[in-house]
Formats: C-alpha cells, sequence, structure tokens
C-alpha cells in the first residue's frame, strides 16, 4: 500500500510537470526554491557584548532573508554609531547598501561607503567588512582616508572597530601626524601606513 502510494504521488508530481511544459514561466515556479522575506521599518538596533554597548544601528528599512544562508538585509542604507567602552561615540559609519550574515557575525557594508571617527579622520570606500567578533573593519578594495591635513589612497584596509588603529597597504602619499603618535611614515609605493592613537576616549584620571 506504501508503494501505491508513493508511486501515485509520483505521477501527480510528473503530470505537473508535464502539464507546464509548454509554459516555461510555470515550470520555474514550481520548482524554484521557496524564500521567505520579513521585512521591517525605521529599524533601531543596538549591538553588544558582555552587557556592554557597542553599536548603535538606525536604518529606514530591513528585510530578514531566510534562504540557504540566512541574512539581513538593509537596501535603503543604514547609520551605525560605535561606542567605546566608557559609552562615549568613537567613530560613525555610514553606507547606501548592508548585508548582515547573522551566522558569521559579520556586516558587508557596500556603496558610497563612509567611516569617521571624532578626531577628523574620514575613510571613503565602496566596499568594507565588519566583523562583530573580531570587532574590526578590513577590505581588500581601493581607499581613501582623509585626515585634517592630507589625504592618504591605497588598496587593503584595516582597522579597529573604534578606528583608534588603522593600516592602508600601497599607499600613494606621506602620513605625518605633528602632536600624535604614529606607528610608521609612508611614502607612495608599494608599502604600508599605519596609524595609532593613545587610549582614546579616555575619561579624565582614568
Amino acid at each position: 500500500m506504501r508503494l501505491a502510494t508513493t508511486n501515485v504521488l509520483w505521477a501527480a508530481a510528473l503530470a505537473a510537470m508535464v502539464s507546464c511544459e509548454n509554459n516555461p514561466q510555470e515550470l520555474t515556479d514550481l520548482t524554484k526554491k521557496v524564500t521567505e522575506v520579513e521585512e521591517g521599518h525605521d529599524i533601531v538596533s543596538v549591538f553588544s557584548q558582555s552587557g556592554n554597548l557597542k553599536a548603535y544601528l538606525t536604518a529606514p528599512l530591513m528585510k530578514r532573508v531566510k534562504a540557504d544562508t540566512l541574512y539581513v538585509e538593509f537596501p535603503n542604507s543604514l547609520h551605525v554609531d560605535f561606542y567605546n567602552e566608557y559609552r562615549q561615540l568613537q567613530n560613525v559609519v555610514t553606507a547606501r547598501y548592508a548585508r548582515y550574515f547573522e551566522s558569521l557575525g559579520k556586516v558587508l557594508l557596500k556603496d558610497s561607503v563612509v567611516v569617521y571617527n571624532m578626531i577628523g579622520d574620514t575613510l571613503h570606500c565602496n566596499t568594507l567588512w565588519w566583523d562583530q567578533g573580531q570587532e574590526i573593519f578590513y577590505t581588500s578594495d581601493s581607499v581613501a582616508v582623509r585626515t585634517l591635513t592630507q589625504t592618504i589612497n591605497g588598496t587593503a584596509f584595516w582597522a579597529k572597530s573604534d578606528f583608534s588603529k588603522w593600516t592602508i597597504n600601497n599607499t600613494v602619499g606621506s602620513i605625518l601626524m605633528p602632536g600624535e603618535k604614529v606607528d610608521s611614515v609612508s611614502v607612495a609605493g608599494d608599502t604600508a601606513a599605519t596609524r595609532k592613537l593613545a587610549a582614546p576616549g579616555r575619561p579624565a584620571g582614568q
């Protein structure tokens, strides 16, 4: 009886496929994978670690997509404020598009990505990853960092989430930050430039 039931099910499925033979769209609709999408508007999200506020995200639209890989999409821009251990604002991130991979704890930022900190450094690039677990930004694409005195161009960028330290490979230009701690000075060519700031945002007496 079980075998007969199985044969009936296969026959029904085959008949449905044959009936769609002359209509490619019906065949596509029948065989495509089902993807669930949940939408939310005027989103506010808080990222924390061990009970400490790390980031505060706002976006006009969010889509939670349940497919082979679960992800959350921000197709109409997003804005993220990052905070230090004293809940002081350290840097701000904006982008026209972002995708958050929950299982990886990573966010892909795309299209007119801008990151700036409270001392005047601003990063511009087209793609940027944020690793929530390691608390770092990184990209292999071209980037430009504008400081209060100059612009540094290069590729392969890495930075701490609080933007207190960042590195650019294959730099074009020089780095000279009077009055601040600088790990290295770079000239045009296949070199790396690294900037490190001392204890950013630490309250007086700490």
